[in-house]
């Protein structure tokens, strides 16, 4: 029996995830897509989460979406189509809204805001949002922001503030499972 050391047959999403920021990832290095869209409306914030246009933005992500894997690993292939889908479509719709209240802050592209929202998710579900859990999710999305202009502190404002909105229901609608 053969084994696979990457375990990718138990992460068929993660591994979907991952080829797709590739694909487009590589679109923009070979000048296929030659511009970032930044509309600013809902399709458009949803779709820039698959875009990066950095080696090390898209490596950076590749390494953290794996690593975070392991919840789907957890959850199962349905029910983590479940907790990203509803961890885009909020961070997205929350993107949205501060776009419409500051309208000057730049657009945001790359995956990280999700990576936040499935960390911030994972944190709440695992153990009880409190006072200490809440500081270092903090610190952990502002840091990133303080050390790179080009790091989207909305992106992952809006990635941490849907992974606690999605925590809260998921606590109150999904039976209880390894997490």
């Amino acid at each position: 029996m053969e084994t696979d050391p990457l375990q990718i047959k138990e992460i068929p999403v993660s591994v979907f995830l991952a080829v797709t920021i590739v694909i487009v990832f590589s679109l923009y290095i070979t000048n296929l897509l030659k511009s970032v869209p930044c509309q600013k409306n809902l399709g458009t914030i949803f779709v820039n989460n698959f875009v990066h246009i950095d080696l090390y933005h898209l490596i950076g992500n590749l390494l953290g979406l794996y690593s975070l894997s392991r919840i789907e690993r957890s959850l199962g292939a349905k029910k983590f189509i479940i907790l990203i889908s509803s961890l885009l479509v909020t961070a997205s719709v929350l993107e949205v809204i501060i776009y419409r209240v500051f309208p000057s802050i730049p657009c945001s592209i790359g995956i990280s805001g999700l990576l936040f929202g499935l960390i911030t998710w994972e944190l709440i579900i695992v153990q009880n949002l409190d006072f200490t859990l809440v500081l270092s999710i903090i610190f952990t999305v502002v840091i990133p922001s303080i050390k790179s202009k080009n790091v989207s502190l909305l992106g992952h404002i809006s990635g941490v503030v849907a992974g606690i909105i999605t925590a809260l229901i998921w606590k109150r609608l999904v039976k209880p499972s390894n997490f």
